[in-house]
């Protein structure tokens, strides 16, 4: 978790900002100075050390702020999207661009 994932250079440590933390478990976001790419992990901190599990994101720190703390969308919400995604009026739109 040192080194960025898309261009390999050293991350500097001012751009790893905290997004929340739970317990011993951090969840951060980092962009590359180099790249500016985004990553977020989750860091651990366990009996004899730290754990992380990371990913590439294309959100920035703010919407990745945005995004955690916003309300969990409803079943509702969710059977709204899918039959909008999945409607004949949906693929139109799409194949008129």
């Amino acid at each position: 978790m040192s080194r960025c994932p898309i261009c390999s250079k050293n991350y500097e440590k001012e751009t790893a900002q905290l997004v929340t933390r739970k317990g011993n478990a951090n969840l951060v976001h980092i962009t590359c100075s180099s790249c500016r790419g985004h990553f977020m992990a989750m860091v651990l901190h366990m009996g004899q050390g730290l754990s992380s599990v990371g990913m590439v994101t294309d959100l920035n720190f703010a919407d990745a702020h945005k995004l955690h703390t916003a309300k969990p969308l409803t079943l509702d919400e969710i059977l709204v999207g899918h039959e909008e995604l999945s409607g004949k009026k949906f693929l139109e739109i799409l194949t008129l661009s």
